[in-house]
């Protein structure tokens, strides 16, 4: 269980949750802004996609005496080129009411941030010549020559053919020319085809890539300065703690209003208070008189904002107030963040009023699978700090299983250093806490689900907590959890939250504990960092009838709200405007698929050729492609128990004879919903291997092209490679990289 808040409210951490479970590396996420070169424990999760899939190869494939060739990303998928690469941006879930009505949901291309440099249009070229966008200058001259090869105009004979070649090559040309220049390179990889059209005077003559990087980064950084402080200026946070327990007790356990004043000043004596009867009736309590007693019992408010000091430093000011049953005090708190290294960050926070509580807390990362974070508070000088201690090492190399430790000292005394607060006789108030060693487990897979459990041992408390988090009803998160301790008995929390538009979002949570907690509400609405809490308590002590009313009964009404009404409204909308996309750009979808047909024609000899030069080695073979629309995918036109080379041989043979080639005019967009490319994935067949980079669609690859835009899309390949079939289907933006032994059919 992690420690209890502390007397003051340094920072804006949303700690709504009664025991809000482990979270390995938060803080470092949320300062990660302060530097972009930040590494920090969220490698942990990032870094398992490519790690699950190539330890998993377990099975084993037979092979002939005439299969020689040998495949080391075959055998050892984690040497991949292209297992590193980065994963599509995180799709946010659909809002509930305006906003982003399919573009976050189904084109996780749109919602990357337009500097971020995974952009589509700062991808463009590096997909055309099927390059990583950090490859190095002999790569990218590899990838064109490879190209070049295929595509120049003199290699080809028939006009028609010639023409489509030289269309592509120019295209290739110029892709080769911007990314083996150093300078232009560095401004498409940060601004785009855009800034390739711009005319800058930093890039002259005689500047490293180096120099004009940092030049670049520092523009960047100023622009997403000025649109963060347009957008959001300052954050604030209210908590209003209300007492409605009057509207839901019983009516003997509803007090009796004071005494009221008559006519004349005359006191009018009611009947005693704690009288369940009045003359042998039982009492009864209008709703008037439940709904005067619903109050306001605390009240906290906290508004600062944050100011950007160094490329490593930020600053954080802000004010806060507390009022309780009509006493309140206030206090002005400052941060000092400090990223010293990718490794380690710091931060010190004061508080300039009384009670000046000094609160310093850090992480440094030891590698890529582990990491060591603290915290220290300091109340007063007559007593030492406490501290807390936390060490996380990832225990999986197929997936985030994390393993932490943390060691809280609590309040203590260091011989006379801290004797007399502890025993009273110094006249100094200070919250006290206990020494506790927690030991857990957490698990994140992405932004879908996961949990944590955690065993904490105290001289007042043993308990052991276990929580869990995953996405319902189309983006709803829903976090539940369960904590059993001796001395702080049983309680539980369950909490939905949902995107209501693009920039609000409103939470939901029920918390209930026995014997001491009773039941409460909590209702939180965030939008642009300004935070809304409303904790709520129905009931002093448990009541089982609240429960259902503040959990079955809301999570019933919007499961038929969803299916019965936001769902159809959400497709009837997507079509509707994926109809509008569609006819919108009718002219470049056509351009794009005439583009594609053109491509094919002068790819097919050169795939014919790899696919001829891999047979004869039983090698990788491309048997099927498709990419577009999943559900749209053709049936499998063979089996694995069934499939021999004969049929791979026979296939490409007709391909060489008869070429397939789709309509190029008088096709139906709508119908048409995948896309055959089963030529331009045998072309890039190279060295026996097939490696497609991911964090970019691969619908800008020679021959691909998109047929249903703005929806999302899938790759299918099915290849055969030692005389076995094999298959893989990945999203548009992830890597793919064949033959692999885990896409072997059987």
């Amino acid at each position: 269980m992690p420690p209890p808040a502390r007397a003051t409210i340094e920072d804006f951490r949303d700690e709504d949750d009664p025991y809000a479970p482990y979270r390995p590396g938060q803080s470092s996420r949320r300062s990660r802004s302060a530097s972009s070169q930040s590494n920090n424990s969220s490698d942990l999760s990032s870094s398992s996609t490519a790690s699950s899939n190539s330890t998993g190869c377990t099975s084993h494939t037979s092979t002939s005496p005439n299969q020689h060739q040998r495949s080391e990303l075959y055998d050892n998928p984690s040497s991949s080129a292209s297992s590193s690469r980065p994963q599509a941006p995180p799709a946010e879930e659909e809002p509930l009411f305006g906003g982003t009505p399919f573009r976050d949901a189904h084109d996780p291309s749109s919602s990357t941030s337009a500097t971020a440099p995974s952009s589509p249009d700062k991808e463009h070229l590096y997909t055309i010549l099927n390059i990583p966008s950090d490859a190095s200058t002999d790569a990218i001259k590899e990838a064109y020559r490879s190209l070049a090869v295929v595509l120049h105009p003199d290699k080809h004979s028939d006009p028609s053919r010639k023409s489509a070649a030289e269309s592509r090559f120019r295209e290739v040309q110029r892709a080769y020319e911007i990314l083996s220049d150093p300078e232009k390179r560095t401004i498409y990889d940060y601004f785009g085809e855009e800034g390739l059209e711009s005319t800058w005077s930093v890039a002259v003559r005689g500047r490293s890539r180096e120099e004009m990087a940092a030049e670049f980064e520092r523009e960047r950084r100023r622009k997403q300065a000025a649109d963060a402080e347009g957008l959001v200026k300052s954050k604030g946070d209210f908590t209003a703690h209300i007492d409605a327990s009057s509207l839901f007790a019983h009516p003997s356990r509803i007090p009796r209003r004071p005494p009221a004043r008559g006519l004349g000043g005359k006191e009018v004596v009611a009947p005693a208070p704690q009288a369940g009867l009045v003359a042998g009736f039982p009492r009864t309590v209008t709703l008037a008189e439940r709904v005067n007693r619903v109050g306001c019992t605390q009240l906290v408010g906290k508004h600062g904002f944050e100011t950007q000091v160094t490329n490593t430093t930020s600053a954080t000011f802000s004010g806060q107030m507390v009022s309780r049953n009509g006493l309140g005090s206030g206090n002005l708190v400052g941060t000092l963040k400090t990223h010293w290294s990718p490794r380690l960050f710091t931060d010190i926070t004061l508080a300039f009023l009384r009670p000046q509580i000094v609160t310093t807390k850090g992480q440094y990362t030891v590698d890529a699978n582990s990491f060591f974070s603290w915290q220290g508070t300091l109340q007063t000088l007559m007593l030492p700090p406490t501290l807390n201690l936390t060490y996380a090492q990832r225990l999986s190399a197929k997936s985030t299983l994390t393993g932490f430790t943390s060691v809280r000292s609590g309040t203590y005394a260091l011989g006379p250093w801290g004797g007399k607060v502890l025993d009273g006789s110094a006249g100094v108030m200070v919250r006290r806490e206990p020494a506790a060693v927690s030991v857990g487990l957490t698990k994140q897979e992405g932004d879908e689900k996961g949990w944590t459990s955690q065993l904490s041992i105290s001289p007042v408390d043993q308990n052991i907590s276990v929580d869990y988090g995953m996405k319902v009803l189309g983006g709803v998160k829903l976090r539940t959890g369960l904590n059993i301790g001796t001395g702080s008995g049983i309680s539980a929390f369950t909490n939905a939250e949902r995107r209501l538009t693009e920039n609000v979002r409103l939470s939901l949570g029920l918390n209930c504990a026995l014997p001491v907690g009773g039941v409460s509400l909590r209702v939180k609405v965030n939008r642009l960092g300004q935070k809304i809490l409303v904790p709520i308590t129905l009931s002093p002590e448990f009541r089982s009838d609240l429960v259902v009313l503040g959990s079955v009964v809301p999570a019933a009404a919007y499961t038929a709200l969803h299916y019965g009404y936001l769902e159809p409204r959400k497709q009837r909308r997507l079509q509707n405007r994926l109809g509008e996309l569609r006819a919108q750009n009718q002219e470049l979808i056509l351009e794009r698929r005439q583009a594609a047909l053109e491509a094919l024609a002068v790819l097919r000899d050169q795939a014919v050729k790899k696919a001829t030069l891999e047979l004869r080695k039983s090698g990788l073979v491309i048997v099927e492609a498709w990419y577009g629309r999943k559900e749209a995918f053709p049936s499998p036109r063979f089996s694995p128990t069934t499939f021999s080379l004969d049929d791979a041989e026979h296939l490409w043979e007709q391909e060489k004879m008869n070429p397939t080639q789709p309509a190029a005019e008088g096709v139906d967009l709508e119908k048409e919903t995948s896309w055959d490319v089963r030529v331009p994935l045998q072309a890039l067949v190279n060295k026996g291997q097939l490696i497609i980079p991911g964090g970019r669609s691969k619908a800008n690859l020679l021959g691909f092209h998109d047929p249903v835009m703005g929806e999302k899309k899938w790759l299918s390949v099915t290849y055969a490679f030692r005389g076995q079939l094999h298959q893989t289907v990945v999203e548009d933006w992830g890597e793919i990289a064949c033959p692999m032994r885990i896409h072997q059919l059987t």
